[in-house]
């Protein structure tokens, strides 16, 4: 059964499409099965290459879960081992920041199988940025805090002095005070790292409301939501910016909703929100990018507008590194206009980009230039294509000119006649 591991998971994986709750639910079962029953490195390859990228939650989420339950069975010592190591490492960061949150559980949970090993903790390092690891490692540690207060023993005591004692931690100290009059530049995301307190009983409502509104069936209703969401975050940054992961689990929905007013009305709020909060976004970074590109090549062109605000909106407020490698990771999933779109902003972020990290540019950005060099129908393609690949490749020659020569010496023909038509050597 080996042999057929690959198509095997293809199939079952493409059956979660849209596909009814019992079916997708005979699928994951098989997928199981299947994982019991084939060498468990090939299994994990397999999902890899057909569930992580995929665009549709059920696949990832049942890929993330049959990952955790391989690596548990096959342990991290020996995984350090193999050849996928450090795609293993790559993909656990990428589940542990999905948008779903069943599918971020099972990738958190991969990443703090992981980083017990020296060899994975260096390889998770690499992979992701600082910023987006350590938000993985908050992430994990609050969950772990909150399990262990779950799991206390409830205290006897008369309900009049309980009540009386949920009224203190709604106190706010001078710290989150601070906190809360940063509404202006990057400071949002220094005081979404801080400690909080509890929301108070007033502030649950109000995010329960928010949330009920926004997953309502009536579509009028989801856009009093998403302007809800909007004014709370001009408002209240601090409460927004602090519960924004649970609020994107409603929110991101709404982002790609069957309803094209509810979706350019959304978009639309996105473009502001990101503006509003700017680095308190961050850790929504695949999610944000994922939502914004899927409407790219909308037909619709209040949608289209809503969208292109908004990528252009992320470029200018959002983590420049992050930002660039999500944006090469949607890239091979896009075509017609939205994928010179997003190779323009690409262009734009490099230069920002290589002064924090030139390793992330040569790794993430130059394997899109060479997909647009090996289209050998370039040279004859449209002008506005020629000029936005030959930004792009102007860009990373300014950067990474001794590496864009090593690699090209090593290429077909026709991809050095690309490179030299478009840059003039």
């Amino acid at each position: 059964m080996d042999s057929e591991v690959d198509q095997i998971a293809a199939v079952l994986l493409h059956m979660l499409r849209n596909s009814p709750e019992f079916i997708q639910k005979a699928a994951c079962q098989s997928l199981g099965m299947m994982v019991e029953n084939v060498t468990p490195t090939r299994a994990m390859t397999a999902l890899m290459d057909n569930g992580v990228k995929s665009h549709y939650i059920p696949a990832r989420k049942c890929t993330a879960e049959l990952l955790l339950s391989l690596m548990e069975k096959m342990g991290v010592t020996k995984l350090a081992g193999t050849p996928m190591a450090e795609r293993l490492a790559q993909v656990a960061g990428t589940l542990a920041q999905d948008s779903h949150k069943d599918t971020r559980h099972y990738g958190q949970e991969m990443v703090k199988m992981l980083l017990s090993n020296q060899k994975f903790k260096k390889l998770l390092e690499q992979s992701l940025s600082t910023h987006d690891l350590e938000d993985i490692l908050k992430r994990i540690k609050k969950k772990g805090m909150e399990n262990q207060k779950a799991e206390r023993p409830p205290v006897q005591e008369p309900v009049k002095k309980r009540n009386e004692g949920s009224k203190e931690p709604q106190a706010t100290s001078p710290s989150s005070k601070r906190a809360k009059s940063a509404t202006g530049g990057r400071r949002l995301h220094h005081a979404r790292a801080q400690v909080t307190l509890p929301a108070s009983v007033e502030e649950r409502e109000l995010l329960q409301k928010l949330y009920h509104l926004l997953e309502a069936k009536a579509f009028q209703t989801r856009m009093e939501g998403v302007a809800l969401l909007l004014d709370l975050s001009k408002t209240r940054p601090q409460l927004i910016s602090t519960n924004i992961v649970k609020i994107f689990d409603y929110f991101g929905l709404r982002i790609c909703d069957t309803h094209k007013k509810v979706k350019q009305k959304a978009l639309e709020a996105l473009a502001e929100i990101i503006g509003l909060l700017q680095d308190a976004m961050n850790p929504l970074m695949i999610r944000l990018v994922e939502g914004i590109t899927k409407n790219l090549n909308s037909k619709d062109p209040g949608v289209h507008a809503a969208a292109m605000t908004a990528l252009d909106q992320s470029v200018v407020h959002l983590d420049e590194v992050s930002l660039m490698k999500e944006l090469c990771h949607q890239w091979s999933h896009l075509s017609g206009q939205a994928l010179l779109d997003v190779t323009e902003r690409i262009t734009v972020l490099v230069e920002w980009a290589h002064a924090r990290s030139p390793e992330a540019v040569e790794r993430y950005t130059l394997p899109v230039l060479w997909s647009c060099l090996e289209n050998k129908a370039l040279p004859v393609r449209s002008a506005n294509v020629r000029t936005v690949v030959t930004k792009l490749a102007c860009a990373l020659c300014e950067t990474l000119v001794s590496q864009i020569i090593k690699f090209a010496d090593s290429t077909p023909p026709h991809v050095q006649e690309n490179l030299n038509s478009l840059l003039g050597w």
